[in-house]
């Protein structure tokens, strides 16, 4: 047996969760999905893990209206556990657009990636490819310059700020990736770049 095979044999774990999914069809029928299954662990890194649940529901083909064995999805809604336990409504994702349903800190950390994400499907590329992020890569892939996954200044910053805010890399080393990001996909390291990380440091 297979650890793909393994890991989707086991039942979805609905008191563990962070997150809930819940794919709604045309014909009125919907059903649900969560971020962890009985018996396994889930990521760490929540925000991580949200983007790479939603773009597996795109490799899946529910998000993708090109796949004709899964064309018949109307939108899948997000949920997420608060401190009380209770999954509470966050975003709502169709074809072509995003809708946020209640405002919350995800929006801060999610608002560029969803961008990008729908940006890609409207020029006809895979945001699997471009996007996912790997767990299985030696530096957690946070720092991956092999892949182009921020199309603008806004989603490299928004990206390297959430790194620094929640103390999974360093200023210095957030920094240095930016740079070489920058000179690599956009359009270089600029003045406002510098002070963009000059009033992290002190702000």
């Amino acid at each position: 047996m297979s650890s793909r095979t393994g890991f989707t044999s086991q039942p979805w774990d609905t008191v563990e969760s962070t997150y809930r999914q819940e794919i709604t069809l045309k014909n009125g029928k919907w059903f649900p999905g969560y971020s962890k299954r009985v018996g396994m662990p889930e990521a760490k890194d929540k925000v991580y893990l949200l983007k790479n649940m939603i773009l597996r529901m795109y490799k899946q083909g529910y998000l993708d209206e090109t796949n004709p064995d899964r064309s018949d999805a109307e939108y899948i809604e997000y949920f997420w556990k608060n401190t009380k336990g209770k999954y509470v409504s966050i975003f709502r994702l169709y074809q072509d657009v995003h809708e946020w349903t209640t405002n919350t800190e995800y929006r801060s950390y999610l608002e560029d990636f969803l961008n990008d994400f729908y940006r890609l499907k409207s020029k006809g590329l895979d945001p699997y490819s471009q996007l996912y992020i790997s767990k299985r890569s030696p530096r957690g892939d946070y720092f991956d310059l092999d892949m182009r996954k921020f199309y603008n200044y806004q989603s490299l910053r928004g990206y390297c700020l959430s790194l620094i805010k929640k103390n999974i890399k360093s200023h210095g080393e957030v920094k240095q990736y930016y740079i070489k990001y920058a000179q690599k996909w956009l359009d270089g390291y600029r003045d406002e770049d510098e002070r963009f990380f000059e009033n992290l440091r002190f702000g």
